[in-house]
């Protein structure tokens, strides 16, 4: 029997193609194997089977299988594929994904995937592998996260095959042979002194920013915003979401919280991490500052200061005042910093969290406190922020020799200093004698 009763009460129709179908449609497996929640649609899959088969077999045409494929590209993804996407139906993540998440998707089929495949039919892209393979090899050169598109290209045709709009993804195999050009091109030409500043860069900074807000083209808030992002070593959206309740300046302490997204609304920090840090004296005292600062210009625009007030705020375009800063509020002042100092070395808030713990690593702190210190999982992600060579102090070889001279006694194979001169003293009688 074609139908069984699966445990979660749902239905299973497995067929086998027959020899002739299977060559015909190019299958690799000639199995036919999907679940349905009812018998009724069970039986229903069952008849069609059966039926398109006898029409493949009288027509020799393939489309009597795949007839729901000749809807377009881009009219699947919007009407089918995006609304299961949201719902987290199209991956097996175990949560849906967050408006950020979903904003940025929509934005890689806009900006990329809809403008080389938005056009064309389903089935005529499954149909047409060399088609595709050259699309997106050629994307694969000219963008870096080349991965993401692959990916959801990838999920639309096994979404179609799921829904029976084409028999099976055809392009699953191709899509995962391309790699991504532009990102491991990009990886091979980055130095490791480009991923941190050096000491000497780093102070050029801190003299740099200095010098541009005594020259008023930083505001104070500017100007403490980098020393609050700098002191911290943390992620720029988790300075962005500080709120005065999270300044203990009785017991010099800053508690990381929460963090923002894209859109200004508050989230969890990544990986959903509470974190109580020192404050350190000199952003103790500039923060003080800046409390009574902002103090007097919320004031002035009749708002309170609360202990729920944010640190960082703006004025946006819309003319909406005390916002969240932007996400890329930061990286906007220390281009503009570049931008005036053309010698600075390029440096962004990322670059500064890399740099904080590159240059702490070289100076003794150990690989274990910096990944505490940065709210790492692992200690593994936190190499990959420390861009220099291991200094191997002592190694497993010349530890154990150590070892074992002090349980002999102080000596081992007598004393190895001098042996080269005596070997060549050898060597030379043995010359001489020959």
């Amino acid at each position: 029997m074609s139908i069984t009763k699966t445990k979660n009460n749902s239905y299973r129709v497995r067929k086998k193609y027959p020899v002739d179908v299977v060559q015909l449609l190019g299958l690799s497996n000639a199995n036919y194997d999907k679940i349905f929640k009812t018998r009724k649609e069970a039986k229903q899959a069952e008849l069609d089977f059966e039926n398109r088969i006898q029409q493949l077999r009288d027509t020799q045409n393939i489309s009597s299988f795949e007839l729901g494929g000749e809807v377009l590209f881009k009219d699947f993804y919007k009407d089918t594929w995006l609304n299961d996407y949201k719902t987290g139906l199209t991956s097996s993540y175990p949560t849906v994904p967050s408006k950020v998440t979903i904003s940025n998707t929509e934005d890689v089929f806009r900006l990329h995937i809809l403008p080389m495949f938005g056009n064309y039919t389903l089935n005529h892209l499954n149909h047409n592998r060399k088609l595709v393979i050259q699309k997106m090899n050629a994307k694969a050169k000219e963008y870096a996260n080349f991965k993401v598109i692959r990916s959801y290209v990838n999920q639309v045709f096994d979404l179609a095959e799921e829904y029976e709009y084409i028999e099976y993804n055809r392009l699953s195999k191709s899509l995962k042979k391309i790699k991504s050009i532009k990102k491991n091109h990009i990886t091979e030409n980055k130095r490791n002194e480009e991923k941190y500043l050096t000491e000497s860069q780093l102070l050029e900074w801190f003299q740099t920013v200095k010098e541009d807000y005594d020259n008023e083209d930083l505001t104070f808030q500017d100007y403490v915003l980098f020393w609050t992002t700098y002191f911290l070593s943390d992620r720029k959206s988790e300075t962005y979401a500080l709120q005065w309740k999270h300044i203990d300046f009785s017991n010099n302490q800053i508690y990381l919280v929460q963090a923002l997204d894209k859109f200004g609304n508050v989230k969890s920090t990544k990986g959903n991490k509470s974190t109580d840090l020192n404050l350190p004296a000199v952003l103790k005292q500039l923060l003080l500052e800046w409390k009574n600062v902002q103090k007097k210009e919320l004031s002035q625009l009749k708002i309170k200061q609360t202990r729920d007030q944010f640190l960082f705020t703006y004025c946006d375009r819309k003319g909406n005042i005390n916002k969240c800063v932007h996400t890329d509020f930061l990286n906007y002042r220390m281009k503009s910093i570049k931008r005036r100092h053309p010698n600075l070395e390029p440096c962004s808030p990322h670059k500064l969290r890399h740099t904080t713990a590159t240059l702490a690593k070289l100076n003794g702190m150990s690989l274990e406190s910096i990944s505490e210190a940065l709210t790492h999982s692992e200690v593994a992600t936190t190499k990959t922020y420390i861009n220099v060579n291991n200094v191997i102090k002592l190694t497993p070889a010349d530890f154990t020799y150590n070892q074992l001279v002090k349980s002999n006694g102080g000596e081992l194979v007598g004393n190895l200093v001098g042996i080269s001169e005596k070997k060549d003293t050898h060597q030379l009688a043995d010359v001489q004698n020959r």
